[in-house]
């Protein structure tokens, strides 16, 4: 038992001290010795009492000071490649110099389009307004117009013209106060109220939601088309064929001259004296919008 307490030094002597060589060799004298005196002691105490406190003094000394050497060998290691504990080390306070890291920059939304009245007054988009900024426009004509409602240039015929605010910008202009943005609003059912009919009652030009008896489908030319390229265009506006519809449908070409602006090429015409009461934009297999009173 006498040994097992030096050896109890001895073995976190190896295990923590590893890097301390001489603190290990020194302690583990320390303990041996130590060992050796309680030895000592033991005899002592059977055979001379009255000496036994010398050698049970020198152990205590010898635990001590292997216990001393133990723990200065841990803290100040020694040895080849020794050094302080692995780690980021720090300047003293005096020293360290910070340099300020340059923030990185907040990301923004993208600013809206701006919106005006009919007067040509700033408004919200939400709010009743005429003129919308087309963004990101570089040519400020029909064509631009048409694709910015979500249209194609090369079919579609709007109420709504290209025109410049104030500023300089280029714009969309209603026909009637919108409100909020006309972007991609044609491809929002049949966008009727955005497309551009005729009523023979009152020979006069209708957005295509109110009762009308043409509307008009553009041939992306401004050139006079032949009879046979607006049967074309008016099967592609309405994703059927003219002569299935021929019951309530014609097709004929607009009375407009070649290099006129007017994107209005050609015509589709309730047939008789009916009347439509919705755009056959896209109709597909749906009915013929005809009214009936």
């Amino acid at each position: 038992m006498a040994l097992g307490v030096p050896l109890a030094f001895a073995v976190p002597s190896v295990i923590d001290a590893t890097d301390a060589i001489w603190a290990q060799i020194t302690a583990a004298a320390l303990i041996l010795l130590g060992a050796a005196a309680v030895v000592l002691a033991y005899w002592i105490w059977s055979t001379h009492p009255r000496l036994r406190k010398v050698p049970a003094t020198a152990a205590a000394v010898c635990y001590f000071l292997s216990v001393v050497v133990m723990i200065l060998g841990n803290v100040h290691p020694s040895g080849p490649g020794a050094g302080p504990a692995a780690g980021p080390s720090v300047a003293p306070s005096s020293s360290v110099t910070t340099t300020e890291q340059p923030k990185s920059p907040v990301p923004t939304a993208p600013a809206g389009p701006r919106c005006w009245s009919g007067s040509q007054q700033p408004v919200d988009c939400r709010e009743k307004h005429r003129f919308e900024e087309l963004l990101g426009a570089t040519n400020c004509d029909q064509a631009t117009v048409v694709r910015f409602l979500g249209g194609s240039p090369a079919i579609d015929v709007v109420t709504a013209r290209a025109a410049t605010a104030p500023g300089g910008v280029c714009a969309v202009q209603t026909a009637d106060d919108q409100m909020g943005s006309a972007h991609n609003v044609l491809q929002q059912g049949t966008a009727a109220g955005w497309r551009r009919c005729f009523d023979r009652r009152t020979q006069t030009a209708v957005s295509c939601s109110q009762l009308h008896s043409r509307e008009y489908v553009a041939t992306g030319s401004t050139r006079r088309p032949t009879p046979d390229e607006c049967v074309a265009a008016a099967a592609t506006y309405l994703n059927q064929l003219p002569a299935n519809l021929v019951d309530d449908l014609v097709v004929g070409v607009k009375d407009v001259p070649s290099g006129n602006p007017d994107p209005a090429r050609c015509t589709i015409d309730a047939r008789g004296n009916q009347l439509l009461d919705d755009s056959v934009r896209s109709l597909g297999v749906r009915p013929v919008p005809i009214h009936t009173t």
